[in-house]
């Protein structure tokens, strides 16, 4: 078995499938293991999630699993490896274009040329230098989001946290993370605006647009982080087509999801093979 990516379901197909008997190689591009799921272990209150990644870890080199890291491999190396199955978790990438779930008629942010803007990703991974004051735009309503805001506010920059949604963390409800995050980030003098979209940037700032009122309001600052959903780097599952090796697409690359449901697909595809 050939798993590309080591990403959360790349890990767990290769433990599960490793279990069960099968020989398994894990090639990884980057240096380490986890993907973009190490970077949410990079945010404050978040270290389980390191520690769940070197528990992986431990547990592949037990099973024998051969792990080559900084192997990017491409569809003719897939092809020459010849593994009798390969599956594919590539992971996803973050939009370039500032697109918006809420503003679905506007597939470019007027502005998004002009630079200072990043990804949560690029900011989490240090790639990304925002600058004093930074908007962070979270559609997600989640902890990648959440979680940049407060790496953010907590290294000193003014925050603001740009919303469609009527709260901020709309998806962490009926979870411990609920109220303690928002009062955390209030704290931390991050300022919140609801049900809104950004509809133009430029070099002073964003226009931000409330759905609410129909008002557009105009907020200073240097730079803009999105936290949007990613798009499946799903492009080895076309590279392979018509190449006669078992294919199977799983985790970000098939779809982009939460963590724990890339780990069911990876388990239950481990179980399968």
């Amino acid at each position: 078995v050939l798993v590309v990516g080591g990403g959360p379901a790349g890990l767990e197909v290769a433990r599960v499938s490793a279990e069960r008997g099968h020989k398994v190689t894990l090639a990884e591009a980057g240096d380490r293991l986890g993907g973009q799921f190490r970077l949410a272990g990079m945010q404050p209150r978040r270290g389980q999630i390191i520690d769940l990644l070197d528990w992986y870890a431990r547990q592949l080199s037990q099973l024998d699993v051969e792990v080559r890291l900084n192997a990017f491999l491409d569809a003719d190396e897939i092809i020459e490896f010849a593994a009798d199955t390969t599956v594919l978790a590539t992971g996803s990438y973050p939009t370039d274009t500032g697109f918006q779930k809420a503003i679905p008629h506007v597939e470019k942010l007027p502005g998004i040329e002009l630079g200072g803007v990043f990804s949560a990703e690029d900011v989490m991974a240090r790639r990304a230098r925002p600058g004093k004051r930074v908007i962070l735009l979270d559609e997600g309503g989640n902890w990648k989001g959440c979680g940049t805001a407060w790496k953010l506010a907590e290294d000193g920059h003014e925050v603001t946290l740009v919303t469609p949604d009527p709260l901020v963390g709309k998806e962490l409800q009926r979870t411990a993370a609920d109220y303690p995050l928002r009062q955390r980030l209030a704290k931390l003098g991050v300022n919140f605006i609801l049900e809104s979209a950004i509809t133009r940037w430029s070099i002073e700032g964003a226009e931000v647009f409330c759905f609410l009122d129909g008002n557009t309001q105009f907020i200073e600052a240097d730079s803009l982080v999105f936290a949007t959903p990613n798009i499946a780097e799903d492009s080895l599952t076309y590279d392979l087509q018509g190449s006669g090796l078992n294919v199977l697409n799983i985790g970000d690359s098939a779809g982009p999801r939460q963590a724990p449901f890339v780990i069911y697909e990876g388990r239950r595809t481990g179980l399968e093979i």
